[in-house]
């Protein structure tokens, strides 16, 4: 579930541009080394001084040879931008003397209070919703989002959305990235209770298959605790527990005795999930350069129910280069195994899920036990322009920021399902072969975290689009 109006909303003057830039003041003439000694912030009329300090590749005293003197400098930038707090951040090297210096570390923080109007789907995708339920707007979910950031100063945030249409839903989130006064381990709370009146109850050709009800046909529960530990500026470590208690209605089972274990009703388990993130990217939401390495394990199901028992662990490897000019290049590989075969519907995934989708085949899922999906994308930056909204007092307001590339990709795909069931039947034509598909495209990158994709792609039985996504691909 997303929100359609959260994106159209770049197209309205609501946030600032983004803006990273640093300062050289030393000539070539300059000592081989400098020192750090002393660090000044301004800007930060909210966020408190620890959070910056935090993200900073220097500290007070530091030695600091000339030559990784820009490269520091730039990593700060990255981390400052990366934390979502700013709109612009602008560090600089101000002499005292030939080698004593001040850092100089100059913010504009964001607004951090959000409401939005949601106006959502009940569908998979945008592109599911577009083709196959003939854009239907009864299909529409209907919300409010409210989201503060940085409460406190200390860039702890709390997110509550509520939706009332074809959907109901009630979520809240709450993150406490640090909890300690060495800033390495947070906290994040999550608890949420949604209602559908429409379930995906099979797979057959490979498209989901709904039923639907003037009652509601299934029921979710869930809560649950997260804790974080980055114990360094990279690397990240969680470990969590979930809590869940789902029901579906008669008319489920009987279209799929499947979709949870052995007919029944209700499904109630406690997830435990562990994952390692190691994240060199240069900006989180849009990376050109850097890298990404993720790896999940999960256990849903302890033993203390026969609901569910499943075992699943999930890795991805992604790669940015920055090839010659403004040309670049993005790799990824990411895979899946979960055990045992026989999974209950509800749970299994394979590809064609969230951003698991191979290019040209949007309007498909392909449901398996383990998969493994490549990418790779050639990307020219066409533009980057900012827009001066001149007729905005309020400065936050009075850029946008925009960047347009156009790309080329290729992708490879594979899904392995090993049941044996009736039920398995609808997902063969995809499931067990490989996958290709690629094609070309647009990326529209604004503001924060928003990305515009629109995509001519093709797959393997020749079918083409154009597809519409709003998250990047890798």
């Amino acid at each position: 579930m997303y929100s359609i109006l959260k994106h159209i909303l770049f197209f309205v003057p609501v946030f600032a541009c983004c803006h990273l830039s640093y300062a050289q003041v030393e000539p070539s003439t300059a000592p081989s080394y400098i020192v750090i000694d002393s660090i000044h912030i301004e800007g930060n009329k909210k966020t408190k001084d620890v959070i910056i300090l935090r993200e900073l590749d220097f500290k007070i005293g530091d030695t600091v040879s000339t030559q990784k003197r820009d490269l520091r400098i730039q990593r700060t930038q990255n981390r400052l931008f990366n934390t979502g707090l700013f709109l612009e951040t602008t560090t600089s090297l101000v002499p005292i003397d030939s080698t004593h210096k001040i850092l100089k570390v100059s913010v504009k923080e964001r607004f951090y209070t959000y409401v939005v109007p949601i106006i959502g789907l009940a569908d998979r995708n945008f592109n599911e919703w577009w083709v196959q339920r003939d854009h239907k707007l009864n299909r529409l979910e209907l919300g409010v989002y409210f989201l503060q950031k940085n409460m406190r100063g200390k860039n702890e945030s709390m997110k509550i959305k509520g939706e009332f249409g074809f959907t109901k839903k009630i979520e809240f989130t709450y993150t406490i990235p640090y909890l300690t006064k060495s800033r390495k381990l947070g906290m994040i709370y999550y608890i949420g209770y949604i209602l559908n009146r429409q379930v995906a109850y099979n797979t057959i050709d490979n498209k989901l298959f709904y039923t639907e009800g003037d009652k509601f046909l299934r029921e979710r529960f869930g809560t649950g605790i997260t804790f974080t530990y980055r114990g360094s500026f990279y690397l990240e470590h969680q470990l969590g527990a979930t809590y869940y208690n789902n029901h579906i209605g008669d008319t489920v089972i009987t279209l799929n005795p499947t979709y949870f274990a052995d007919s029944s009703s209700r499904q109630e388990y406690i997830s435990l999930k562990y994952s390692l993130i190691r994240d060199h990217r240069n900006i989180r939401y849009y990376p050109l350069t850097g890298s990404y390495l993720r790896m999940d394990v999960e256990q849903m199901g302890l033993g203390l129910t026969k609901d569910i028992s499943l075992t699943s662990l999930k890795g991805e490897v992604s790669i940015f280069n920055k090839l010659i000019g403004k040309l670049y290049l993005a790799t990824t590989l990411k895979g899946k195994y979960s055990t045992p075969v026989n999974q209950p519907y509800f749970n299994q995934r394979g590809l064609g899920y969230d951003k698991e989708i191979v290019s040209g085949y949007e309007q498909y899922v392909i449901d398996g036990q383990k998969y493994i999906l490549g990418k790779v994308n050639l990307k020219f930056q066409l533009f980057d322009w900012n827009f001066q909204l001149h007729e905005f007092k309020e400065e936050r307001f009075s850029k946008i920021p925009l960047k347009v590339f156009l790309k080329t990709y290729m992708d490879m795909g594979y899904v392995w399902d090993n049941r044996t069931s009736m039920y398995a039947q609808g997902n063969v034509h995809y499931a067990n072969t490989y996958l290709p598909g690629g094609g070309l495209g647009l990326d529209f990158v604004t503001y924060y975290d928003f990305v515009l994709r629109v995509e001519y792609s093709v797959n393997r039985d020749l079918q083409s689009g154009v597809f519409v996504n709003f998250k990047a691909t890798i």
